[in-house]
């Protein structure tokens, strides 16, 4: 009868004791209460719980290294795409500057040409201003535009 005794008061302090009391790094648990978290399942719980905190961090890890990807890629897109148009903004200037160059030693001394001159370094400072590729597109189209109107000058005074 003895033994039932001791049987029963294990199984009810295995019933007394929580999660919490199963952990399995704790100092120096009795041996009641390592009877009682192994036949409660505490200590299976702690596993469990341990096991998806890791399978958690897992998932948050995976999810940081695509966002890293992701924004590593953004950034690489930007940097070329700032490259580009750096590149189209040093072509741009230089045409400009043989424009103005080309329209400067021409023979052709009007007004118009000194117009022309006026208008391409006006160019020339707005070109050093330029932040976008927007703006690269507009001083462009006003190159090519002077460009034409610089053929038509240089075209009538050849033809006079």
């Amino acid at each position: 009868m003895r033994k039932y005794i001791i049987l029963a008061s294990m199984l009810l302090a295995g019933c007394a004791t929580s999660p919490q009391d199963c952990d399995l790094h704790a100092q120096d648990p009795s041996f009641i209460t390592k009877l009682s978290c192994a036949t409660s399942g505490g200590y299976r719980q702690n596993i469990d719980a341990q096991e998806q905190q890791v399978l958690q961090s897992q998932r948050e890890e995976k999810i940081a290294k695509q966002d890293l990807a992701n924004t590593q890629s953004r950034e690489q897109a930007s940097s070329q795409k700032l490259a580009n148009e750096q590149q189209q903004l040093t072509t741009l200037r230089t045409d400009l500057d043989k424009t103005l160059n080309r329209l400067q030693s021409s023979k052709v001394k009007s007004k118009q040409s000194q117009q022309e001159i006026k208008k391409l370094k006006e160019l020339q400072q707005q070109a050093q201003q330029v932040t976008s590729a927007s703006e690269i597109t507009v001083i462009e189209s006003k190159i090519a535009e002077a460009k034409k109107r610089i053929d038509v000058l240089e075209q009538a005074n050849t033809l006079h």
